[in-house]
């Protein structure tokens, strides 16, 4: 068998076998490792039931073709003030806007909503060619494409509109020309012609089942649903959450408001903030906030006073006792400074009331949860990739007493930088770390013990007066 004794800094051979989980966890505690977030919105433009990975403005643009600032884009905007990566997925579309841009010629959006009614086709002469005309495609008053052709089947679909019919393309005044807006500050009719008829439409309690359906063969941290009053919704949701934790080893964070999921795997949000700009980010909105930020948070850092950007106040400030009394009950509260006028995360729990002895109050800590959700994810992972690299190379790992020193080594390397890096505490590899045959002796049977650091979030002070 390839292995032995890990040696450190001294390689193996066969790189990916030794080195992976001292890799993995070397990447766990840096910033970055985590922080893809599940979202799904009902927007007004995209790619309907279809993820798309957003992880700056630029892939935005690229992807979707929205401004970030569009308004159906809020939830979107609140999750990226923290998360590395959202996986954004569009619930549902309604009617495209389409409109006729010369004789027999039509434009229609490409994706139903009502932003298809924002884009205008402006057809021009071409200043090179006088017997070709340029095709121009505007949104919110800017230039998405241009093409130059002599007739309307040369057209091609751009990511804005598609175009159907035959013969010539009648010139119309250009979008930038010389006639002014109207009082309303609507573009004139003659600078154009703009697209109608697209509707938005309500999601579903399908459309949203359909999503964590597609969810589930996705990778991310956590997972938002932003409803309001859907007591059938949230229930699946948690059974969902639930099942993907408990039944497949799937160690991820769902993030809904006012509902009393009483699971560690549940963060039940029933607090909502105030933007500088007047926007309401109520409890449901405040899911999407709240998901980037776990999904963000680093492997040491508690979301426990942690501000959130942008926000002036709270929507509903509440006294001392409330504030205890709640966060007993497991709700995800922001709280307001008066002093420094900032809104802040008043404590970084879960929804879990209900303790046992196997899942006592440090269950209830959302960075307790992140710690030993990481080693899951991350051995799981691990070890089905060292299964793969070894059938690759024609072997196994043995279910003998070499495989099961050649495993705990690993696990070793992995828990030993975590330690090393304040995510856990007090390891000892001699007596942490059990592994046995199974019954069949075909597997291994692995029990682990490890401490997560907590964090510091109570400080007392005894003065003395001399």
């Amino acid at each position: 068998m390839n292995g032995g004794t890990f040696t450190p800094g001294k390689e193996k051979e066969r790189a990916g076998i030794y080195f992976n989980f001292k890799t993995t966890a070397e990447n766990r505690v840096s910033a970055g490792e985590r922080g893809t977030v599940a979202l799904p919105i009902a927007s007004s433009w995209g790619e309907v039931k279809k993820f798309i990975s957003i992880s700056s403005i630029e892939d935005l643009n690229k992807k979707v073709g929205v401004n970030i600032d569009d308004p159906s884009l809020l939830l979107l905007r609140e999750a990226m003030k923290k998360a590395s990566t959202v996986l954004l997925y569009r619930l549902t579309e309604g009617l495209r806007a389409s409109a006729d841009i010369s004789e027999g010629v039509k434009a229609t959006a490409l994706y139903g909503g009502t932003k298809g009614n924002d884009i205008i086709i402006s057809i021009t002469e071409n200043v090179i060619d006088s017997s070709k005309v340029d095709v121009t495609t505007y949104l919110d008053q800017s230039e998405v494409d241009k093409q130059t052709v002599s007739k309307a089947e040369e057209l091609k679909q751009n990511n804005y509109v598609t175009f159907t019919g035959k013969g010539d393309l009648t010139v119309t005044i250009p979008l930038t020309g010389t006639a002014p807006e109207d009082v309303s500050g609507a573009l004139p009719a003659t600078s154009g012609i703009r697209l109608s008829g697209g509707t938005d439409k309500t999601p579903t309690n399908a459309d949203y089942t359909a999503f964590l359906e597609a969810a589930e063969t996705e990778y991310f941290d956590t997972i938002a649903l932003p409803v309001e009053d859907n007591e059938q919704l949230k229930a699946t949701f948690v059974a969902f959450i639930k099942r993907l934790r408990d039944n497949q080893g799937q160690k991820v964070q769902g993030v809904l408001s006012n509902y009393k999921g009483d699971h560690e795997g549940i963060i039940n949000v029933t607090g909502g903030v105030l933007l500088q700009d007047g926007t309401e980010i109520t409890p449901e909105k405040a899911t999407a906030w709240v998901a980037g930020a776990s999904a963000g948070a680093t492997f040491n850092q508690s979301l426990t006073f942690v501000e959130y950007e942008g926000a002036v106040d709270v929507l509903n400030r509440i006294d001392n006792d409330e504030i205890v009394e709640r966060l007993s009950n497991g709700e995800f509260l922001f709280t307001y400074d008066s002093r420094d006028k900032s809104v802040s995360v008043e404590k970084d729990i879960n929804s879990l009331t209900s303790l046992t002895a196997e899942k006592n109050k440090m269950f209830q800590k959302n960075k307790i949860v992140r710690v030993l959700d990481a080693i899951n994810n991350d051995l799981t992972s691990q070890l089905k990739a060292l299964i793969k690299s070894r059938k690759a190379s024609g072997s196994d790992v043995p279910a003998t007493n070499d495989g099961l020193q050649f495993v705990k080594t690993l696990i070793t390397q992995y828990l030993s930088v975590l330690q090393d890096n304040g995510g856990i505490t007090d390891f000892d590899s001699e007596n942490d770390i059990t592994i046995a045959l199974n019954n069949d002796r075909d597997g291994f049977l692995i029990d682990l013990a490890v401490q997560p650091v907590d964090a510091a979030e109570k400080f007392y002070f005894n003065v003395e007066v001399k």
